[in-house]
């Protein structure tokens, strides 16, 4: 059976990835940045696994996603769990993957017109 990939207009999709650098529509971004299918925020700030805090989690939050995909760099790593906790409190997911996996999820995702957040640490 043949799929055929249909997008919306205007919809932020992951082009192409690369270790430092993302590929969205026709942007490329080489720091950190978050986005949803309809807006980006490349001023995130997040270099490392050990800036995300509760208050880069919240601007996150504030895009009323159902999950979040939070891609760590090159290597899969782990936050504090209580991050964890107050996303499940919300009923919000939270995942942690490679940047590379992240981008793959974030674009099977949207697919299925799901309210997501990727965002994405990337290294200075």
């Amino acid at each position: 059976m043949k799929f055929t990939e249909h997008r919306e207009p205007g919809i932020y999709t992951v082009k192409r990835y690369e270790p430092g650098s993302v590929k969205v529509n026709d942007m490329t971004f080489t720091s950190s940045f978050y986005m949803t299918q309809t807006n980006f925020n490349d001023s995130w700030g997040c270099h490392s696994i050990d800036d995300f805090d509760q208050q880069m989690l919240d601007l996150l939050l504030e895009e009323k996603p159902e999950v979040i995909i939070l891609g760590t760099g090159e290597t899969q790593e782990f936050p504090d769990m209580a991050l964890y906790a107050h996303c499940t409190s919300q009923g919000v997911g939270l995942e942690f993957m490679t940047n590379d996996a992240a981008c793959r999820t974030y674009n099977v995702i949207t697919t299925e017109d799901r309210d997501i957040v990727l965002a994405l640490i990337m290294p200075r």
